[in-house]
């Protein structure tokens, strides 16, 4: 139903893409077993480049309805279809409608916010009765994994970690994710999680050089590592060999809230 005709030209929308190609899959197996339908009304949080959106909007058909939510949605401007509205929205400031939604998604979202506890409590707020709830995050430390062992890659993969935090984000909330969310109340359904081996040289390993290079200045200008390691990690990870980095572990969680 939906259509993405832009092509990727921004280097973060490539990032964005090739992140959702990794970890699609596994989210769509996910909402087939919650059991979306035609009809519901579902909120996509932190859309990014809209794949998600885009399958749920032909998952929902002609009475169902999308809103596709992220702070910048820049990288959703050839989006398009009857049932979807891409939105611009802070949901730290701008929460959800309560009791709006028969499900709400969001994926590597909550880890980046200082009040994640308080927006996933608003998340649960904005189901309908007998709603569901479905939040991926990650923990970024398990790319700290590489064979054979390469200290410049495990150095900056710890690098990007120091980082995160710097920037208030906490890159092991996924293994805090399922806690979380029993502490709201929600009724939890499943919890699966997701970690992919990938090889250096290959399309999926530039979703590590280009998460890398996003963050490179700032970690060469704090002193963490010189511009010459940079550089060799980038040639590591680009370079065709028989190295395997681990992707982060994204933890998934679903649940439901009770019928009132």
């Amino acid at each position: 139903m939906s259509q993405l005709t832009q092509a990727p030209t921004d280097p973060e929308q490539v990032r964005l893409e090739r992140i959702a190609a990794l970890t699609d899959p596994a989210t769509i197996r996910y909402l087939e077993q919650i059991g979306v339908r035609e009809g519901w009304v579902c909120a996509e949080v932190g859309a990014g480049a809209g794949s998600i959106a885009r399958w749920l909007s032909d998952r929902v058909g002609n009475f169902g309805k999308v809103h596709a939510i992220d702070i910048d949605p820049s990288f959703m401007t050839g989006l398009s279809a009857p049932n979807l509205e891409v939105r611009r929205q802070d949901i730290t400031t701008d929460p959800l409608e309560e009791g709006a939604y028969d499900l709400v998604h969001c994926k590597i979202l909550l880890m980046h916010l200082d009040e994640r506890e308080r927006v996933l409590g608003q998340f649960v707020k904005a189901l309908k009765p007998g709603g569901h709830l479905l939040v991926e995050e990650a923990d970024i430390r398990s790319i700290q994994r590489v064979d054979p062992p390469s200290p410049l890659l495990t150095r900056a993969a710890a690098a990007l970690e120091t980082f995160f935090y710097f920037g208030g984000a906490d890159p092991g909330y996924g293994m805090k994710l399922l806690p979380a969310v029993r502490r709201t109340g929600l009724k939890v359904l499943g919890t699966d999680c997701q970690l992919t081996a990938v090889q250096a040289g290959t399309p999926e390993a530039q979703t590590i050089t280009m998460s890398l290079a996003k963050l490179a200045p700032m970690i060469v200008a704090a002193g963490v590592m010189g511009q010459k390691e940079v550089e060799a990690a980038f040639d590591l990870l680009d370079h065709p060999s028989e190295t395997v980095i681990y992707t982060p572990t994204t933890v998934s969680v679903w649940g439901r809230r009770a019928d009132d």
